[in-house]
């Protein structure tokens, strides 16, 4: 996911080749291009709990972490997983996932 939103950052493309990703993605950020995210759920604190929040708002976490906890979920380390998409009220990206220019070149391999 940083690959993609780093890649796609300046022009909405995602050109071919070897880039390392250097952004982080948390609260402030702007998704560009990646609509949803399967991770697995996270320590509130973690690096990853915080790169939840590029998708939902504080009190959707909130009720998120509630609801993970209260069912039982384990964390990442032990496999459960969870679907994030974002709201496009919230994040009204400026690049469509519909366009073909946020395509990978087929054989492209991201990274973070």
């Amino acid at each position: 996911m940083r690959a993609l939103e780093h890649a796609a950052s300046v022009d909405c493309t995602v050109p071919a080749g070897e880039r390392l990703a250097t952004q982080t993605l948390g609260a402030g950020s702007r998704l560009r291009v990646v609509d949803a995210l399967v991770s697995g759920t996270h320590e509130v604190g973690s690096s990853h709990h915080e790169l939840l929040r590029a998708f939902v708002g504080e009190p959707t976490l909130e009720r998120m972490d509630q609801e993970l906890e209260s069912h039982g979920y384990r964390t990442h380390e032990f496999g459960d997983s969870i679907l994030v998409e974002t709201s496009r009220t919230r994040h009204a990206a400026p690049c469509s996932a519909r366009s073909p220019a946020v395509r990978a070149p087929a054989g492209s391999i991201l990274t973070a």
